[in-house]
């Protein structure tokens, strides 16, 4: 079975959830920023501590690999290298990847990797009739996927502008409107999957610009600006942080937990399947009886495939208790803070995207960790 690009992507957007109701797949919702001091202050503390998670984020300098490549008997479609941006764009990847399924004639399809990407490429082919079944060493809530920050970052390393090939942009702007579009469908939707959230960048009088990249990352998230309007700066007596100047703008955070479930109980619902089994060569999964093998492995496509151009770029997370009547954003002095429906986020981001690249140690740093802590902690002290 074969389906155009239009009824791919209504295919995507559509939302099965029991008696929950899903929105349209309509163009974002205009949200007008209300500029008022946050009602409740963050509770950030060593001694709140619960976990750290350490992830390896899979950049590849080329940005996304998503092709078709004949491997002895089989198609493998690959998915794979979105960086810090697997979330953002996953919708739209994965309908890509399903197309080149669909170009094969394949009805049985074997997905490899239970992250983001392979469930949402995997719920794409289920959606459309086709008999999937993913296989994973890792179940969805044990993936790289599930240890990420949850906010929309569509451009986050997502290429080197010395290596992505032309047309690149455009083609990323086309991924990221179409799956923040569908995105949206699952906002006020039961659970809570995807949130609006206020967001503040706190900056100090002597703030001043980091040093300058080494590697020449794109950043194209001014090409999706009206996707998040209500940018503004606030004045003093409308926020209660002891900085110097404070915008607010609302962004898209994503209950990860929820989210993962969602997409998990509907792909299973639809029939698909999934088997914990780990691949240690590539004979391996070549070995899997559908002639049409979806690689979503990741970073774990390095020793895999062989994608020796995948580079690993570290990224930390220290976790709050969820904090349900605070539920907003800020950045500060190189630290992210986002308080999630699954928890709160504070993480060390470093002073631009050199931070963690290279690095594929996914020991927790200790003292990264108090670093990021002891840096937004004081924003809040003397709070009513």
């Amino acid at each position: 079975m074969k389906l155009d690009r239009r009824q791919m992507l209504l295919a995507a957007a559509a939302v099965s959830t029991g008696a929950c109701t899903a929105r349209s797949n309509s163009a974002w919702p205009a949200v007008s920023v209300v500029p008022q001091m946050p009602a409740v202050p963050l509770q950030i503390s060593e001694s709140l501590l619960q976990k750290v998670t350490v992830c390896t984020r899979p950049f590849r300098p080329a940005g996304p690999r998503i092709e078709a490549e004949r491997i002895d008997e089989k198609t493998v479609i690959h998915n794979y290298g979105h960086g810090g941006s697997g979330w953002s764009l996953s919708w739209a990847c994965a309908a890509d990847a399903a197309d080149l399924v669909f170009e094969t004639g394949a009805q049985n399809v074997a997905v490899i990797g239970a992250g983001v990407i392979g469930l949402t490429t995997a719920l794409t082919l289920v959606r459309a009739g086709l008999a999937v079944t993913i296989y994973a060493a890792d179940l969805p809530q044990e993936t790289r996927s599930a240890r990420a920050t949850g906010v929309w970052s569509p451009s986050s390393r997502i290429g080197l502008k010395s290596a992505v090939p032309t047309g690149f942009e455009d083609r990323w702007e086309a991924w990221a409107r179409s799956s923040h579009q569908t995105h949206a469908t699952y906002l006020e939707t039961e659970g809570h999957p995807v949130d609006t959230i206020q967001f503040y960048q706190l900056d100090d009088d002597s703030t001043e610009p980091g040093p300058p990249e080494r590697h020449d990352f794109l950043h194209l998230g001014h090409r999706t600006r009206d996707l998040m309007p209500g940018n503004r700066t606030l004045l003093t007596q409308e926020h209660a942080f002891p900085v110097a100047k404070v915008s607010l703008r609302p962004n898209m955070a994503f209950n990860i937990a929820e989210y993962t479930q969602r997409m998990l109980q509907e792909f299973l619902s639809r029939g698909g399947q999934m088997v914990r089994t780990a691949f240690h060569h590539r004979r391996d999964a070549l070995n899997l009886a559908p002639a049409v093998i979806v690689n979503c492995t990741g970073y774990g496509a390095k020793a895999l495939w062989g994608a020796e151009d995948l580079v690993p770029v570290r990224g930390q997370i220290n976790w709050m208790p969820v904090q349900a009547e605070a539920r907003y954003g800020l950045y500060y002095d190189n630290v992210y803070v986002l308080s999630r429906r699954d928890g709160m986020v504070v993480q060390y981001v470093g002073q631009n995207d050199d931070f963690g690249y290279g690095i594929e140690d996914e020991t927790p740093d200790l003292d990264e960790m108090k670093r990021a802590l002891n840096r937004v902690t004081p924003l809040f002290n003397g709070w009513a």
